[in-house]
């Protein structure tokens, strides 16, 4: 399956110079690109694929004389080795793997992997160690238009879909502590907001998941009518200091009888911001401490 990947890309995904690579591709054939009509090589996902998992393999400790000697059944043999042997080394091959699933919007390679990290760890390891470093490999991707929008889309949405599977299976309990969850007005990027209310609902608490681009005084409402003792925040989008000063100085009024959380706001902010009945989420543990 060929892409519009260049060389350039393979080595901003692998970490392997170009240089290198056309090196190897002269000297012991490990590709055969497509190329243009001005022969510039285009690389297909694939080859991406193939790339990820000699980095990989080179990285920890084997020879390029004898990787490039493998056949693609014994390279994968080495990656599954690997991924047995070795943690760390597990988390990135699995996440390389997604990449490549993301890049050809493959649903049941995609599937298939998150189901078989998951099933050997738990949803909060498979979205701390997995998960968020994917999103940040998929953020980087997206700002330097490696990905199409369906691409970045897709990736979103099989997240989604796995987050609530995870929230619809936690029991449903009353509790004295009452969370409203949302994103602001042009706020459409939920997966943080959506992990926050997996880890609420499993910590025993009541959530009313507003989900995205909510209005504030639509917010305010909920938060009076359901009783809510908390409201959590989240933003994904860059503010300028003096629309999220004038923001959180609504929320505070509208919602003046919640504890208010805000969440991905960036940490150097937060002296500027700071309100009494406010508090920080700058790290996930931030919340983790709240609800334990």
């Amino acid at each position: 399956m060929y892409s519009s990947l260049s060389i350039k890309d393979l080595e901003n995904l692998s970490g392997i110079k170009a240089h290198t690579i056309r090196m190897w591709e002269k000297r012991h054939n490990i590709f055969d690109p497509n190329r243009t009509d001005t022969n510039i090589r285009l690389y297909s996902n694939d080859d991406l694929k193939k790339l990820l998992n000699i980095a990989s393999v080179l990285e920890h400790g084997m020879k390029i004389s004898k990787v490039i000697a493998l056949s693609t059944t014994e390279l994968n043999e080495e990656i599954e080795q690997l991924q047995r042997e070795n943690i760390d080394a597990a988390k990135k091959i699995v996440i390389n793997e997604l990449i490549v699933a993301t890049l050809q919007c493959n649903v049941v390679s995609f599937e298939t992997i998150f189901r078989e990290y998951i099933k050997e760890n738990d949803v909060e390891q498979t979205m701390e160690e997995i998960i968020y470093p994917l999103l940040v490999r998929i953020g980087l991707m997206w700002t330097v238009s490696k990905l199409n929008p369906a691409q970045e889309h897709f990736a979103s949405q099989m997240i989604r879909q796995k987050l609530f599977s995870a929230i619809d299976n936690l029991p449903v309990t009353k509790s004295a502590a009452r969370f409203v969850l949302y994103l602001p007005n042009n706020e459409d990027h939920e997966i943080g907001l959506l992990y926050a209310y997996y880890l609420i609902k499993k910590s025993g608490h009541e959530c009313i998941y507003l989900g995205p681009n909510v209005p504030l005084v639509d917010v305010g409402k909920c938060c009076k009518n359901s009783e809510a003792t908390h409201l959590l925040c989240a933003f994904t989008i860059q503010r300028p200091l003096a629309m999220l000063q004038t923001y959180i100085a609504d929320m505070k009024l509208t919602c003046s009888e919640q504890h208010i959380l805000l969440q991905g706001l960036p940490s150097e902010t937060s002296g500027l911001l700071s309100h009494s009945g406010l508090s920080f989420l700058h790290e996930i543990e931030d919340l983790k401490n709240i609800i334990s």
